[in-house]
């Protein structure tokens, strides 16, 4: 058992199979107005935090293909009200999350600390824009009833894992 890759695709798995799937869903259940709204003046829309994260995932993407690269600036204050289309909002994360997955898959060495960080500010950030769209639409997510769950996620790994 290599625990390093086993934590490499958990990882892969629970960005790709699970956060992705519940950021594209939170932003199909929402309109435009919805997607760029901020609730007060100091708050974040979600298409904000989208882009956010959308940010966070390319730069460790890089990361995992040349880990010697730097950035000038950090991107903690980057929640920047885009305004774009939902449908360009989807396909640059559709992207990003892919390419994401393309660039793990293929790396031998990973450096877990940041993985890991990637991981958890994702969820994070993702809790964020499940809670709002369900207080904007007054709809619930099911996520667990319609099978993005644990029990799939893990599914999911032990495949890639035996396979």
């Amino acid at each position: 058992m290599d625990s390093l890759f086993d934590f490499k695709i958990i990882s892969k798995h629970r960005m790709v199979n699970h956060y992705y799937l519940k950021f594209k869903a939170s932003l199909e259940s929402l309109n435009h107005n919805q997607i760029w709204l901020k609730e007060s003046a100091d708050s974040n829309s979600i298409g904000g935090i989208v882009i956010h994260i959308i940010e966070h995932v390319k730069r460790n993407t890089q990361r995992i293909i040349n880990p010697d690269i730097k950035y000038e600036f950090g991107i903690e204050d980057l929640f920047a009200d885009l305004n774009q289309e939902k449908e360009l909002l989807l396909e640059n994360l559709k992207q990003t999350f892919s390419e994401f997955e393309d660039a793990i898959s293929k790396t031998e060495s990973i450096d877990m600390y940041n993985i890991y960080h990637l991981v958890e500010h994702t969820g994070y950030h993702l809790g964020q824009v499940i809670d709002r769209t369900q207080r904007i639409t007054g709809n619930r997510f099911q996520f667990v009833q319609n099978g993005i769950n644990e029990k799939s996620l893990k599914e999911h790994i032990q495949r890639e894992l035996k396979g």
